[in-house]
């Protein structure tokens, strides 16, 4: 085994994870330290850590990053299999020997493993959030569980270093997630195993420091984006529509939302090109893709794909104040295109207007000329576009109220729209998660169950009445008697 470490201004943590190194129960073993160009006294600290012990090498780096230095460390490395840690870490004693002896008892090219999540107050497993690493798992693909491209680290793995060399892998040169494209390579050249026993542990670190603290930024943001753009050309080139369909829907959900939200809210130039690229990543994602993702995702995807800035800038932000900014500006047009966007986007504007408009004119401490102003930014939005039939009835009645209206009637209508829905809105939330169970679609019967909120329950609650009842089921005898006659 030869492991690679990147290190860089880890002066402060070095020390423990050579130790952990010099710990490990596996024999045959080779640790490659490369100095990233350290400012600090890691090097000292990692010698006098290693205090001779002949399976260390210390290399010198160029300063160009950690994907440059594990590189370099790959070029010097001689054992069957490549390992990787970073200089702020931990590896478990055994983890080494339990990876080794599972890749040699079947075979596999690559053998990835549970691992544990550091934090300042918790300590807790990957199995937990993601429970793809609950049991011994051998030669499965990504095709077969497209749930690991949502871990694209390095190490918390081997790899063949022969298979890694057959199939030119390398590190991109990237100060920003620089061990994802690479990963997604792996996933998608190589079958692999999987062990259950936690093989790393990854200390989530806070500060200036740390990589993470940074990401945010338009340099390590343009870099996350370019890198993530490898990563879907490799997976398309698999040409598996099911497993594009979740590359994306993993990514959309998690990692593009984590780092697009600073390029959408920061309007200054230094985040131009990030935001071309975050464009290009989000406009190609298949449409089936958006299916589960809440109200919110979906209408500010589909406003960044138009590029809708404004917009979606008000979405993502959802205060009041960025509401009214884009209010100001062409809302028609930032409306049509939000639709255009996405079919979805009247019901998630209606979702916005309730949340951040309907609910504050509610609040007793709100003043009445806020009440007043919120009113009839309400009725901008409403009348510029939102389908009447994305609205509750109540909703409706708020926003048709005369603009002369006194703030006490404006709250009575708001406190209405709030307590109470449509009741044909309601039921029809209901209906929608029926007929997605009857038909066995369960991602979509999730997705109906995320719309219904307690309201949705009073409001039938208090609105049916026994014709109600009768008419559902005189609907319902008429389709029994349709499905017979078939």
């Amino acid at each position: 085994m030869s492991v690679v470490v990147p290190m860089r201004d880890v002066g402060e943590w070095v020390s423990q994870t050579v130790d952990s190194l010099r710990d490990q129960t596996l024999e045959r073993i080779e640790i490659l330290l490369v100095d990233d160009g350290s400012s600090d006294d890691t090097v000292a600290r990692a010698e006098a850590a290693i205090a001779g012990d002949p399976r260390f090498q210390i290399l010198q780096g160029e300063g160009r990053g950690a994907a440059s230095a594990r590189n370099l460390g790959i070029s010097h490395a001689r054992g069957e299999y490549l390992a990787f840690a970073d200089g702020d870490d931990v590896v478990p004693a055994d983890a080494y020997r339990i990876l080794y002896e599972q890749a040699a008892s079947t075979g596999a090219e690559m053998v990835v493993g549970n691992y544990l999540v550091v934090e300042p107050q918790r300590v807790t497993t990957r199995a937990q959030s993601l429970p793809v690493y609950d049991r011994l798992r051998t030669g499965i693909t990504i095709v077969d569980e497209p749930k690991f491209l949502r871990d694209r680290i390095c190490w918390n793995r081997v790899i063949r270093r022969a298979s890694w060399v057959a199939t030119g892998m390398e590190f991109a040169d990237s100060r920003r997630s620089n061990d994802i494209q690479a990963m997604t390579h792996a996933y998608c050249a190589f079958a692999f195993d999987v062990v259950p026993q936690p093989v790393y542990a990854y200390r989530r670190r806070v500060g200036s420091t740390s990589m993470t603290s940074s990401k945010q930024q338009p340099g390590p943001l343009r870099d996350h984006f370019t890198q993530e753009i490898a990563c879907r050309d490799a997976v398309a080139r698999l040409r598996d529509r099911a497993l594009i369909e979740r590359y994306y829907a993993g990514i959309l959900e998690f990692d593009i939302w984590a780092h697009g939200i600073a390029a959408v809210l920061d309007d200054s130039p230094e985040f131009d090109e990030a935001r071309n690229l975050l464009v290009e990543l989000v406009a190609a994602a298949p449409s089936s893709s958006f299916a589960a993702l809440d109200p919110i995702r979906r209408l500010a995807y589909g406003l960044i794909a138009r590029r809708s800035w404004e917009l979606a800038r008000a979405v993502v932000a959802g205060h009041e104040g960025t509401l009214e900014a884009f209010a100001a500006r062409d809302l028609d047009a930032q409306i049509a295109a939000a639709v255009l966007a996405d079919r979805e986007a009247h019901r998630s504007l209606a979702i916005v207007l309730r949340s951040e408009l309907i609910v504050p004119m509610t609040d007793v401490t709100t003043p009445d000329d806020e009440v007043v102003r919120l009113h009839r930014l309400l009725q901008s939005v409403a009348r510029a576009g939102v389908s009447p039939a994305a609205l509750t009835r109540h909703t409706r009645t708020l926003v048709d109220l005369p603009p002369e209206s006194s703030p006490t009637t404006i709250r009575a209508a708001a406190e209405r729209a709030v307590e109470v829905g449509s009741l044909g809105t309601s039921a029809r939330k209901l209906r929608d998660i029926a007929a997605a169970a009857a038909r066995g679609d369960v991602r979509r019967s999730v997705r109906a169950a995320r719309d219904v909120r307690p309201h949705d329950l009073v409001t039938i609650a208090q609105q049916t009445r026994p014709r109600h009842v009768r008419l559902a089921v005189r609907l319902a005898a008429q389709r029994l008697a349709a499905k017979a006659r078939r």
